[in-house]
Formats: C-alpha cells, sequence, structure tokens
C-alpha cells in the first residue's frame, strides 16, 4: 500500500512538470532574411570592394568596375566616363557634407555636388595606389596608399609617413579608422600607429601575422576592433583581447569588420561571415543563403540591417527580424 502511495505521488510530480514546461513561454529566437542585389537589379559590378552610407541614408557601393549608389529604390552608376580616374575602386567614404571619396590604385576621386575632382602624385598625393580611406568629422579625408597616409585639408595635402620611432610605424598602409574622438587609426604591415593633435603612437602585436593588419573599425563604446592575417583583436585604450578560429572564427584573415544596431560584431573573410553577440559566434556561408563566401566589405544600416559585400556575386542586405 505504502509503495502504492509513492508510486501515484511521483506521476503527479511528472504532471506537473510536464503542465508547468507546456505552459512556459518559448524562448524568442530572432529569425533573419536575406536580399541580394547584383547587375541585373542595376548595381554596376557583382566584383564588390567597399561599402558605406551617406547622411542622406544611401548606400555607396565601390567596385572593380565603377561606383553605383543606390537610394533604397534606384541605382545612379558612376564610372570613367562621368569623370572617375579609374573604374577600379578600392575604398569609398562619405563626408558630412554629402560629398564622397574613392580611393583607386591611381589616386582619388572626389565627387561633390555632381562632379569629379580627381587627384594623383601629380597634385599633391604621396602615391597612386589607395587601399583604405576615412573621414573625420570636418569632412577631411584620410587616405591610406602603399607610401604613407594622405590627408586633405580642403585645400592642399598633407603627407604623413614613417620617420624613425616618432611617426607612422610603416608605409605600407593598408586600413585606416576615425572614432568617436577623432582619433585616427592606421592599420600596416607591421602594426598599428594611433595619431591624435600631432602626437603618435606604436601599438605591435606579438604574433607577426597579427601585426599585418588589414581592416580597423571602431565600435559603438568607441573601442577599436583590429582585423589581421591572425584573427581579430580588441584594443580598449588600456589592454588587447584576441579572437582567433579557436574561439569561432570561420577563418584568421579578417578582410572587413561593422557593428549592428544591436551591438553585434561581424567580421567578413574568404570563407564566410562571422557575428559575435560578446559571447556566442555564428557563422554564415553559402549554406546560410549567401550568394558566395569570400566577404570583401561590411556596413550597417540606420535600421540596424548588415550590408555585404561580396567577391563576385554582388551585395546582401541581411535583415535581423
Amino acid at each position: 500500500m505504502k509503495a502504492e502511495r509513492c508510486f501515484r505521488f511521483i506521476v503527479f510530480l511528472l504532471m506537473l512538470f510536464v503542465m508547468s514546461a507546456c505552459t512556459d513561454k518559448p524562448e524568442y529566437i530572432p529569425t533573419e532574411e536575406m536580399q541580394k542585389f547584383g547587375a541585373a537589379d542595376g548595381l554596376i559590378s557583382n566584383f564588390v570592394n567597399d561599402l558605406c552610407f551617406d547622411q542622406q541614408g544611401s548606400l555607396w557601393v565601390a567596385t572593380e568596375f565603377g561606383v553605383s549608389q543606390f537610394d533604397g529604390s534606384q541605382w545612379i552608376s558612376y564610372n570613367t566616363p562621368q569623370g572617375l580616374i579609374h573604374h577600379q575602386v578600392n575604398a569609398i567614404a562619405a563626408a558630412p557634407d554629402g560629398s564622397v571619396w574613392m580611393g583607386t590604385p591611381y589616386g582619388v576621386s572626389w565627387l561633390k555636388d555632381g562632379l569629379f575632382v580627381n587627384f594623383d602624385i601629380s597634385n599633391g598625393l604621396s602615391y597612386n595606389y589607395v587601399y583604405d580611406v576615412a573621414v573625420d568629422k570636418d569632412g577631411n579625408p584620410w587616405v591610406a596608399t602603399g607610401h604613407g597616409v594622405n590627408y586633405f585639408d580642403g585645400i592642399s595635402w598633407q603627407v604623413l609617413e614613417k620617420a624613425g620611432g616618432q611617426a607612422l610605424v610603416h608605409n605600407i598602409v593598408r586600413s585606416v579608422t576615425v572614432d568617436k574622438d577623432q582619433v585616427k587609426w592606421f592599420g600596416t604591415e607591421y602594426g598599428i600607429s594611433r595619431y591624435q593633435n600631432q602626437e603618435w603612437q606604436t601599438l605591435l602585436a606579438q604574433n607577426n601575422q597579427a601585426g599585418f593588419v588589414v581592416s580597423l573599425f571602431a565600435d559603438q563604446s568607441n573601442q577599436v576592433w583590429i582585423g589581421s592575417l591572425a584573427g581579430v583583436t580588441t584594443y580598449d585604450g588600456n589592454r588587447f583581447q584576441d579572437y582567433t578560429m579557436n574561439d569561432g572564427l570561420v577563418f584568421s584573415r579578417i578582410d572587413a569588420i561593422t557593428q549592428s544596431t544591436n551591438g553585434w560584431m561581424w567580421f567578413g573573410t574568404i570563407y564566410g561571415l562571422n557575428s559575435f553577440d560578446g559571447q556566442q559566434w555564428k557563422t554564415y556561408t553559402i549554406d546560410q543563403g549567401l550568394p558566395e563566401n569570400t566577404i570583401t566589405a561590411l556596413t550597417t544600416d540606420q535600421q540596424g540591417n548588415i550590408w555585404i559585400g561580396t567577391k563576385s556575386k554582388g551585395i546582401v542586405k541581411l535583415s535581423l527580424l
């Protein structure tokens, strides 16, 4: 009799547990939607090198064969017949006044009020091959080249280059970003240079591969993310934090970095896209809907959508619904 009562009690507890589990609210899992754009939609070329948004919310796409502007419904494209200095555009950045700066292997093009102004070594640049461009709050461009950094003050170009230990750490500058405090960060093949108020600071990695910097990004908290051949590193002004394939990166070389409005970080590699929410990593490849795995550019719009540039398959808008 005692055993029967015990058995009934156990059954009762199991029923309560099942009922409680069924009434619990299911965990909310956000869904994602990918929208793809290519040459068939109006993009000038499917071979994408860089992306940015201007102050009006238009997307600018730098490609191997010109530049396209997308306002959400219509595409406008620019190439050498419109005044672009060269068809291959490696980098693009929008200024607060609505003008756009474009870096190419043959110099810089500035599109302002519908007209192009071009710069190369004949009128101020130190070197024609441009890897990256960033614009400060005053609208002045900082141009990463194969021979130092070039800065345009609205009148003339200033050249910042290696000079002992008191300046740029190396002249081959692959990436540049400007943080919220208007500090300029330059990623080179031999480390990072930080430039503020005409003062320099050099930051070197212990790992040679980590010292070869290919991408930079300053996040919402003004922390700098450094993409290298060895993974991604954060620098908060005091210490470094490294992330590698052992942590969740799909590949060690980080070619593009952005941050979505929810605070997540995003990284582009030749083997897919990674997101990182501060604790967990997620990988996106063609298996998750990307048109290809080689990611060349990333940016975020004001609605929190991630815009992804690919090597040969156009761009993707990733919406976190």
